[in-house]
């Protein structure tokens, strides 16, 4: 499989300052213990869920809207793999390169594509941490919980219909994002949910979730920029008018980066054929950045 690689380039203020994203980024070389980016370029499960495709250019858009933020910290970036309209396979050439990259002790980092992206991340967790108790939080309105042909909708149903060493959390809901058919699917498989309300009526429950998911042998994570109001983020397949505001979002990441346990971030969803301004290119750049610095100065 070939990756896609990135070439990056941004403003420089002074040559020998290194401060910039672009000046200090390397391509990936077989690093250990390090933090590594990697995106999915792929559209193909939002495409079966009748969504609004273009997703599958977020990879190069965020890197691009990445390259002349202020960043200081090592960091490489392994390239893209570039989906098909086969996405099951897609999904295993993802899983694959996920796990070579958390076997090595590395931190991923991962730029979607839709959330079908998500399942191609599992499938990369669970390789590397076979026989581990492992955790997904997922930063979203939606379950994903259908039980239909694999799309951007059904990556939990999968992998919570084959794997019984894994728990579900997910931040966020929206009821009238989710029919009551979804509730019910969420219940008989255990999900942990919150509603964005409850999230904002609850000031310590950031603290109580990241306390539970600390219990866990792994944690990874994944933020649908979907839960995202639709005037901070419109290039997404389904906006919202009552998502996240990017000031609750940078919350949320600073917090949950600090988990010593977590293992790997995807930021999914942004769609910038649909964007206005690369409003949402733009919040995920600055999303990845912040979450970044807050996991790197946790210490």
């Amino acid at each position: 499989m070939t990756l896609k690689k990135h070439s990056y380039s941004g403003r420089t203020d002074d040559p020998a300052i290194k401060e910039r994203f672009h000046q200090v980024v390397k391509d990936y070389n077989d690093e250990n213990q390090s933090d590594v980016i990697l995106g999915f370029m792929s559209d193909e499960g939002v495409r079966r869920n009748k969504g609004r495709v273009g997703a599958s250019l977020a990879p190069e858009k965020i890197r691009e809207k990445l390259a002349s933020l202020p960043f200081t910290s090592e960091i490489f970036d392994r390239g893209s793999v570039v989906g098909t309209e086969n996405l099951e396979a897609s999904q295993d050439e993802l899983g694959n390169e996920v796990s070579t990259l958390l076997k090595k002790d590395n931190f991923v980092l991962l730029f979607g594509g839709g959330h079908e992206t998500l399942y191609g991340h599992y499938l990369g967790v669970r390789d590397a941490f076979k026989d581990e108790k492992i955790c997904v939080l997922n930063i979203d309105a939606h379950f994903d919980l259908r039980n239909e042909t694999p799309s951007s909708g059904t990556m939990f149903h999968q992998i919570l219909s084959a794997d019984k060493n894994i728990d579900y959390y997910v931040l966020g809901i929206q009821p009238l994002g989710n029919t009551e058919t979804l509730f019910k699917t969420a219940e008989h498989f255990g999900v942990h949910y919150n509603t964005i309300d409850e999230f904002r009526e609850d000031k310590e429950l950031l603290m109580a979730l990241s306390a539970t998911l600390g219990n866990y042998d792994k944690v990874f994570m994944t933020l649908c920029m979907d839960s995202v109001k639709a005037s901070d983020a419109p290039g997404v397949s389904a906006p919202s008018p009552n998502g996240f505001t990017s000031l609750e979002i940078k919350t949320i990441l600073e917090h949950f980066a600090t988990l010593e346990n977590l293992v790997s971030f995807d930021i999914s969803e942004v769609s910038p054929e649909l964007d206005r301004d690369d409003m949402t290119s733009v919040l995920a750049a600055f999303l990845a950045v912040t979450f970044l610095n807050a996991k790197n100065n946790k210490s």
